[in-house]
């Protein structure tokens, strides 16, 4: 693979590892759509009584302020009762002209996956609901599995409910995914985040990898670094526009500066190098021709870097140099801080 620009064509206990308060933001969220679902298509019709909090929250595995953040919503939605010293019970949607496909097509499905780590999917869940909110919506949102399959199940299970637009972040490569096809044949309004299909016209909102990857490795190169290397992960190819787009931006800066590619320095998956992620790493970094710096295809990947060069008491940046994409919160906080765009 020599470096022209030309397009070619896991599973995590996400929840588990978010701290208390984004735990609540999430978990009350999935309660709400859970019981709204189910109450619109009948499932739980009027008169139903729900369980207690303290039931929901046992069964469920959690807090009872979780439990009544969800349920404090669907009451102001109108589809539950709360009646003191009876309990929680399901009433007739409002009668005031709106009707239940009316209240479901005031909903948006946000489709997000597993992959995604946490302080990327809560700032997507925060930002989508306040957008949201301040139109008058409320947000279903899923979690994929990490399979295209899954996604277009959860894409199909939204539409069944009449939602009015879908957001999407496309699960794996971007060569093709039926689902988003067949939204586009239905004319159903979604917008695509962080890549996109090339040849499709298909509204998408992302970063500029490719610039942000040309100023990544320029700092690299400025600093006086000739062999840098490009790292992603398992779950991410060049088949998928963003991790695409940033190593264009890297090819372009090494062709500015006359800097030969080298596709040895090209990592697209460190996992299966070894058994694990840090042991590949590891590998990686112990061979005798590896790179002085490396661009990251994001700050995670970056994290990993940094904690497989500490585990070879490599310096940094004094023996190895690491830059990161995506700018979040937790790299001002690594020893040594984090350089980012």
């Amino acid at each position: 693979m020599g470096c022209l620009i030309f397009y070619r064509r896991r599973k995590t206990d996400l929840i588990a590892k978010l701290n208390k308060k984004e735990r609540t933001k999430i978990l009350h969220m999935q309660l709400m759509t859970y019981f709204r679902e189910r109450v619109l298509d009948g499932r739980l019709p009027a008169g139903t009584r729900l369980p207690t909090d303290g039931e929901l929250a046992v069964q469920y595995q959690i807090s009872r302020d979780t439990v009544r953040q969800a349920l404090a919503l669907l009451a102001s939605e109108g589809l539950i009762e709360r009646v003191q010293g009876r309990g929680t019970f399901v009433i007739q949607p409002p009668s005031n002209g709106s009707t239940v496909a009316q209240l479901k097509q005031k909903q948006i499905g946000l489709v997000l996956n597993r992959t995604l780590r946490t302080q990327p999917t809560m700032n997507l869940l925060v930002g989508v609901e306040q957008a949201a909110k301040s139109h008058g919506y409320n947000v279903s949102f899923t979690y994929a599995e990490g399979e295209q399959e899954q996604q277009a199940r959860d894409i199909a299970r939204l539409r069944a409910n009449h939602i009015s637009g879908m957001i999407i972040w496309p699960m794996g490569d971007t060569t093709h995914d039926a689902s988003i096809q067949q939204l586009q044949a239905d004319h159903i309004p979604f917008v695509l985040m962080d890549r996109y299909f090339p040849g499709l016209t298909i509204d998408y909102v992302g970063s500029d990898n490719v610039g942000g990857g040309y100023r990544a490795t320029e700092h690299l190169l400025i600093l006086g670094h000739r062999r840098i290397g490009y790292v992603f992960a398992q779950e991410e190819t060049l088949r998928t526009t963003s991790v695409y787009e940033r190593w264009q931006g890297y090819c372009k800066a090494l062709q500015k500066y006359e800097v030969p590619y080298d596709e040895s320095l090209v990592i697209p998956d460190f996992r299966q190098l070894q058994s694990g992620t840090r042991e590949g790493l590891v590998e990686f970094l112990q061979r005798p021709d590896r790179p002085s710096a490396i661009f990251a295809v994001n700050d995670y990947v970056a994290l990993d870097i940094l904690q497989a060069a500490k585990a070879l008491h490599l310096r940094i940046p004094e023996d190895l140099a690491v830059i990161g994409f995506d700018d979040l919160e937790f790299a001002a906080h690594v020893n040594p801080p984090l350089t980012t765009v």
